[in-house]
């Protein structure tokens, strides 16, 4: 990538003597305006070449980054400045590890402890791709703050869980004595604890992302109400007044159902806010 930049430099750099000298030429030749076009149309193109050289350059960066981003399955601190994070996928890119407290490689996890990543994630996915989301339905400190807050504080739990589990079963390699068992039975405890409380703050994001689909589907049946004059007009020639009635009712209490169906998901999203 650095070799590219540097080409692209080099071109420009050429691209300016040439011009240079076509209009010292120009000048020689006792051709002054024609020496002033020349400079004009060479700072113009200058300009164009190294606008298109600066792009292509982020381009690549970009993909680069994009690149790292899903090989290594990367969890930013959501409070890490956008920088901060080009900089460090800049690293990783280059097998460095800078910062390790700010991000944490979800590759890198046993199974167990990045399946409450990815679970967690298609929870904040579900919430955020919504429906119900787009049209400000719901409560946007939860999706824009917590739900991302949440992300990064259980894949940085379940990191440290990893290497507490490792550390567990290398303690317990060879004969486990009274004494060593004392010591490591009350930090399995802990460690099972923690372990409970990650999971079941992932239960609760899948909960509200349930919610906000129960919203979602409550908003499908109002739209669907829309087609009710068809159906009206249909049971209106068939003479079937108790459909009529039913399907009049249906409508009416469309509204409420929608109503309490996004309440609920906003108390589900805020319930998050609270842990």
């Amino acid at each position: 990538m650095a070799r590219t930049t540097a080409g692209g430099c080099a071109q420009l750099i050429a691209l300016l003597v040439v011009l240079v000298v076509i209009g010292n030429v120009a000048v020689a030749l006792g051709f002054p305006v024609f020496a002033l076009l020349s400079v004009a149309a060479g700072a113009a193109l200058f300009a164009s070449r190294a606008a298109k050289v600066h792009r292509e350059h982020h381009e690549r960066l970009a993909r680069a980054r994009a690149l790292v981003m899903e090989a290594l399955d990367v969890v930013f601190d959501p409070a890490l400045p956008e920088r901060d994070r080009a900089r460090i996928l800049d690293a990783l890119g280059r097998g460095r590890s800078p910062a390790p407290d700010r991000f944490v490689l979800a590759s890198e996890l046993p199974q167990e402890p990045r399946a409450y990543v990815t679970r967690a994630r298609a929870a904040c996915e579900t919430v955020t791709g919504s429906r119900v989301n787009g049209m400000g339905l719901l409560d946007s400190l939860a999706n824009e703050f917590v739900l991302p807050q949440q992300i990064w504080e259980i894949a940085r739990l379940v990191r440290t869980q990893a290497e507490l589990e490792a550390e567990q079963r290398q303690a317990r390699r060879g004969v486990v004595t009274e004494e060593l068992e004392a010591v490591l039975g009350p930090q399995q405890e802990a460690l099972q604890r923690s372990i409970d409380s990650v999971a079941e703050r992932v239960r609760a994001m899948e909960g509200y992302a349930r919610k906000v689909e129960e919203a979602d589907a409550a908003l499908r049946a109002r739209d669907a109400l829309r087609n009710n004059d068809k159906y009206l007009a249909l049971l209106a020639q068939t003479d079937d007044a108790d459909g009529l009635a039913a399907l009049r009712l249906q409508a009416a209490s469309a509204a409420d159902v929608l109503a309490a169906s996004v309440k609920e998901a906003v108390e589900a999203g805020r319930t998050l806010t609270l842990e």
